[in-house]
């Protein structure tokens, strides 16, 4: 018993020595026990794993955190500032972020306040308690860790969150897409598309530190609209081509080329006085927002859709007719 006992010490003295959760142990002798590989991905210096809370989070829409599946943050969460530092550590997981950064993207508008203030403290110390309420300096914390005056995400912790899965199911949709095989693309986009349930984070779409994540996040959401729509359109799938692009024009109602697809595609489904709509609101849009017209691709599509529809021609010649 004594020597068993012993082993068993050893075993976990060697575990926190490693800094890795035990998932990453587990996962290291899966793949030949190179533990030094596997730690070389993660994050610097990992606080070691006391037993892990599942956590999950959802940025697509109102901010919510579950713990174990119970509620820890929500719409009805008062401490805005305290979503704000989750969301923004987050969405820079991988690095840590210094206090003065941290207080001047979180706090713009207050002056000379210092990186030693007590504000970010106590709005880390609120955070941390929502996340794991039974934790303590003293027991540690697992998911907002310090090192250095800087504050990080914890990747080494147990957690899932929404829009993880959603970017990793539109590589994997370009992945196919770029071998040729448009079903599986387009499989990973439907399912990319349904993780996308609103806009991301859209409580904060106004807050400095968010529009440049914001942006990027709709940009590539408006693209891989596009681009399953033309898997859709190559298949003959017109219908499902319209339905994505109508889902990119809503999104942005000023983006010219979903425009030119939905007006092309409209047009072959034997939709032309629609497909003229979608111009007109276009023109309309870009002229008193924008001060812009259309470019002339599309008002060459739009000419040739209304002589096509005049002259009773045969619809659906598409963009061909004015490429």
């Amino acid at each position: 018993m004594h020597i068993w006992m012993s082993s068993l010490r050893d075993l976990l003295r060697g575990e926190v020595r490693s800094g890795l959760p035990r998932r990453s142990l587990v996962a290291a002798s899966a793949v030949g026990g190179d533990w030094s590989r596997h730690a070389r991905r993660a994050d610097p210096s990992p606080r070691p794993m006391r037993s892990e809370l599942p956590l999950r989070l959802y940025l697509f829409g109102p901010l919510r955190a579950f713990i174990d599946s119970e509620v820890a943050i929500d719409e009805h969460f008062a401490r805005r500032k305290a979503k704000a530092l989750l969301a923004l550590l987050y969405l820079e997981r991988g690095r840590y972020i210094p206090k003065d950064e941290l207080i001047e993207r979180l706090w713009p508008n207050v002056d000379e306040m210092s990186a030693d203030s007590g504000r970010l403290k106590q709005t880390v110390l609120v955070l941390r308690r929502a996340l794991e309420g039974g934790s303590s300096r003293r027991t540690g914390w697992q998911y907002i860790i310090e090192r250095g005056g800087t504050y990080c995400f914890n990747t080494q912790a147990t957690y899932r969150c929404d829009l993880e899965e959603y970017e990793q199911e539109l590589a994997l949709a370009q992945s196919d897409r770029q071998r040729g095989d448009a079903d599986g693309a387009l499989a990973h986009f439907q399912r990319a598309f349904a993780l996308r349930r609103s806009e991301l984070l859209p409580e904060f779409r106004y807050e400095d530190w968010a529009v440049g994540h914001i942006s990027a996040e709709r940009e590539e959401y408006l693209q891989a609209l596009e681009d399953a729509a033309r898997l859709n359109g190559a298949r003959g799938d017109a219908g499902g081509s319209v339905e994505l692009l109508r889902r990119a024009t809503r999104e942005d109602p000023l983006r010219e080329s979903s425009a030119l697809q939905l007006m092309d595609w409209l047009w072959r489904k034997g939709e032309p006085a629609e497909a003229l709509r979608v111009y007109v609101r276009l023109r309309d849009g870009l002229a008193s927002r924008l001060q812009l017209e259309p470019d002339p691709k599309i008002t060459a599509l739009y000419n040739a859709i209304r002589r096509d529809r005049n002259m009773g021609g045969q619809h659906g010649a598409g963009l061909s007719a004015v490429s």
